[in-house]
């Protein structure tokens, strides 16, 4: 009779061990949950550190025009708001006639094209608040992404390391470098790293993808990252293999990975770089200067202050303070590991080797304890192309320290107690953000500094009126003694703010001709008015011999603007000189 009043299909019984298992996945530190607990850990941080203004683009930082973000904002606007060409990453408006590429401006190109392709914006504009943001973001990935290859299943692991890394303070003092806070994929490089380990092979995907797309980032961390897959590759090549057959394919796969990594990287560039502009490829001074002092990783914190800890002001491109909290933590897991895993070394022996030359490549052929010189080598010319370009050595031990963090974390969490490695971490976390409180205080105030425009942009329109379309500046970058100026940023800025052409700009690796401004200044068209530095043309009569007759010269403070007269107007009485020197003062 009961059946009579039954309806529908029969209620479903949910089985308590899916229930668990679900349950299980979900608060899994290697899920989508853990992915989001690094993501906020690493991206509040940066929200605490430097503060939403800076991260959105707004704050003063971003528009100063005589610092180095003035050549990343400047180059970036230049590229979006002009045309596509071919190569793709070219710039017709810097650097006229030849042009440059958007590499060689530091404008972060991958970004800066898929910015153009999707938004190229109005005007002249910042995105790199935005990346700065998108770094941490993807620095909490990383970290998040180390855990999930190591096997990590620890809530308290996972966020140690995000804080240990969003915190490096090789990082956050690179604020002045946008390009340079990608360092993201020297995380990324180690996560791939220990993936191929995890898998017992060598994961290509993973390293092409970072590989095609790092490139187009930055040049010196695609250098770092490829010395990593460069270790990875030569570990699964010594990997012993129980078969022949096998051993065959363990060569083959991994003498595959760069092949189809660079490899269609090279295609890429040439739809993006080649050939390259004319002028390209100089060589630049600085390996050996630019470089980190043995004492670099010491220094830097609260509890450890040293009285000459670098040599000269060229190795602040060496600054690589690790933390003493951190070191000490490396040191008990050093001991740890000898204890409990010896054979450590022996599996990790290619990627340690690898680590020590990038440590010595940062030291340079100069090396210093504090002031003290050590010893200087020698290097024969045919490493001149590596190390003209990769002058600034010092930033090479940020793998090193990149894999210090990482080996510390890991280390204390395998082979602790979970409570116990929780406390730990939980401690030395603690700790180095009191140690580096004088490194934050710095981070602060370097994106806190006010803005002094260096130049008058209302009198330099009132000078050159509706008929200036173009700038010549004089010295080109590179030209002269010393070979930059503090006129030269704020030029390019006014330019690209007006899309006017400029013959030069601060522009990597570009050679332009030194001599004989006269002569192609007499071939200029009335529409281009021309910059004079005034380190270089001290006098206006200067800036008026290399402009010839018919042309009016103002003094504008840094420089000395010149434009030609309209030929069909006769000069007023007072301008019947060769030159008129009218100031605008």
């Amino acid at each position: 009779m009961n059946d009579m009043y039954r309806t529908g299909a029969p209620e479903a019984r949910l089985d308590p061990r899916s229930l668990r298992a679900a349950r299980t996945r979900l608060l899994d530190v290697r899920g989508a949950l853990g992915l989001a607990l690094a993501v906020l850990l690493a991206l509040g941080y940066a929200l605490w550190l430097y503060k939403a203004p800076m991260l959105s683009g707004k704050a003063a930082f971003w528009w100063r025009d005589h610092a180095d973000i003035t050549q990343y904002v400047t180059g970036f606007n230049a590229y979006v708001h002009e045309p596509w060409h071919w190569p793709l990453l070219r710039i017709e408006s810097l650097n006229t006639p030849d042009g440059t590429l958007a590499t060689f401006v530091d404008a972060i190109p991958l970004y800066a094209m898929l910015l153009k392709l999707v938004h190229p914006g109005h005007g002249y504009w910042n995105p790199f608040g935005l990346w700065i943001a998108i770094c941490y973001v993807l620095q909490g990935v990383g970290a998040w992404w180390i855990c999930r290859e190591a096997k990590m299943r620890s809530w308290p692991v996972l966020a140690a390391m995000t804080l240990l890394l969003a915190s490096f303070p090789a990082l956050t003092f690179r604020i002045a470098h946008t390009s340079l806070m990608s360092q993201w994929m020297l995380l990324f490089a180690l996560a791939i790293y220990l993936r191929g380990g995890r898998l017992g092979r060598i994961a290509t995907g993973p390293w092409t993808a970072l590989v095609v797309c790092g490139f187009y980032i930055n040049i010196y961390l695609f250098a770092m990252f490829s010395a990593i897959f460069g270790a990875d590759i030569l570990r699964q090549l010594l990997r012993p293999q129980p078969t022949p057959a096998l051993r065959r394919q363990s060569v083959a796969r991994a003498l595959a990975a760069p092949v189809a990594a660079y490899g269609l990287l090279f295609v890429t560039m040439w739809a993006t770089m080649l050939p390259m502009p004319p002028g390209s490829g100089r060589q630049e001074w600085g390996f050996g200067f630019y470089s980190m002092n043995l004492l670099g990783p010491l220094h830097g914190g609260r509890l450890l202050e040293l009285a000459t800890p670098i040599a000269h002001e060229g190795q602040g491109e060496g600054f690589n303070y690790l933390g003493i909290f951190l070191l000490l933590l490396a040191a008990v897991v050093y001991k740890l590991r000898q204890r409990h895993d010896p054979a450590f070394w022996r599996r990790h022996g290619v990627l340690f080797g690898v680590l020590v030359l990038l440590t010595l490549f940062a030291l340079s052929n100069t090396v210093y304890l504090g002031n003290v010189r050590l010893y200087s080598l020698h290097l024969p010319p045919q490493l001149d192309a590596v190390t003209s370009t990769f002058r600034s050595s010092g930033r090479f031990f940020w793998p090193v320290g990149y894999a210090i963090v990482v080996f510390a974390v890991l280390g204390a969490a395998r082979y602790l107690k979970p409570a116990s490695a929780a406390l730990l971490l939980a401690a030395v976390v603690l700790l180095q953000f009191w140690d580096l409180q004088p490194h934050h205080a710095r981070a602060r105030e370097t994106v806190s500094l006010p803005v002094q425009p260096a130049i008058d942009e209302a009198r330099w329109d009132a000078f050159l009126g509706p008929g200036v379309k173009a700038l010549h500046y004089y010295p080109p970058f590179g030209c002269g003694d010393p070979p930059t100026s503090e006129a030269l940023l704020p030029t390019t800025a006014y330019a690209v703010k007006r899309r006017y052409p400029l013959s030069t700009g601060y522009i990597a690796r570009t050679a332009k001709s030194c001599t004989g401004y006269a002569a192609t200044i007499s071939h200029l068209p009335a529409s281009t008015a021309v910059v004079f530095d005034k380190p270089h043309f001290p006098r206006l009569e200067d800036a008026q011999r290399e402009m010839g007759a018919n042309a009016t010269c103002a003094d504008m403070q840094l420089v000395f603007l010149c434009r030609r007269n309209a030929a069909t107007s006769p000069e007023p009485d007072h301008e019947k000189t060769s030159i008129a020197s009218r100031s605008l003062l």
